[in-house]
């Protein structure tokens, strides 16, 4: 397994000791390439650690931002996860940094976004991970008739139709995120831990995150606070 957990008492020194770890990675990222890239999960739970990394006085103008997944809504739609991004963290220091987003105009067929989504896509050096109670990360959900498809495809950007939530997807595939230098994973509740505790037994297709924690490829470092 390729995963080391950290454990926290509450979601703030989570989010602290999250910030520091990016914020180090990123500065030595940076001693050795001239750009560093990554990528970020939307929702409502990583707010606080955006906002707080966003405080950070690193070398923003350096860093390439990109997303993990993002629902096919217009970018003003409060669920946008570019939405998200820029109202949360392209503030105060990182608003120097260089945002991409999976596409500028969600009306676009389908196959033109999952198109244009891959032809501008950069691989990202560190992804931020989050989870649902389902197991999935990213936009992986496992009741999602393209699932299986988005576990083997080739493309770096998938379409994701999820069955219990809203919104067609476009998503990093396993094979993105494998490719990744470092993942992290971030989690809250014990509702949540249960799952991963489930997630660490072995791969399984219910539970989607099993496939990053069983990857050989890529270490994710995952934080959960209580």
């Amino acid at each position: 397994m390729m995963f080391q957990l950290y454990e926290f008492a509450s979601t703030k020194e989570c989010n602290r000791a999250l910030v520091r770890d990016i914020v180090g990675l990123i500065n030595k990222s940076l001693l050795d390439k001239d750009k560093v890239s990554l990528a970020f999960s939307g929702g409502k739970s990583p707010i606080a650690f955006l906002e707080m990394l966003s405080k950070e006085n690193c070398d923003w103008k350096k860093c390439n931002i990109s997303l993990v997944d993002e629902r096919i809504v217009d970018l003003n739609n409060e669920d946008s996860n570019a939405g998200l991004i820029r109202t949360h963290l392209l503030q105060n220091h990182a608003k120097d940094s260089h945002f991409t987003p999976f596409f500028e105009n969600p009306h676009l067929t389908l196959e033109e976004l999952v198109k244009n989504a891959n032809a501008s896509y950069q691989q990202p050096d560190i992804a931020i991970l989050g989870m649902g109670l389902d197991g999935h990360t990213a936009s992986l959900f496992p009741e999602a008739d393209e699932f299986q498809m988005a576990l083997e495809s080739p493309y770096n950007i998938v379409l994701i139709s999820p069955k219990n939530a809203p919104y067609k997807r476009l998503s990093m595939s396993l094979s993105a995120l494998k490719k990744c230098k470092k993942l992290f994973l971030c989690i809250a509740t014990q509702e949540k831990f249960l799952v991963f505790n489930k997630a660490i037994k072995g791969l399984n297709p219910k539970i989607p995150i099993s496939y990053i924690l069983h990857s050989r490829e890529v270490m994710c470092d995952v934080y959960f606070s209580k």
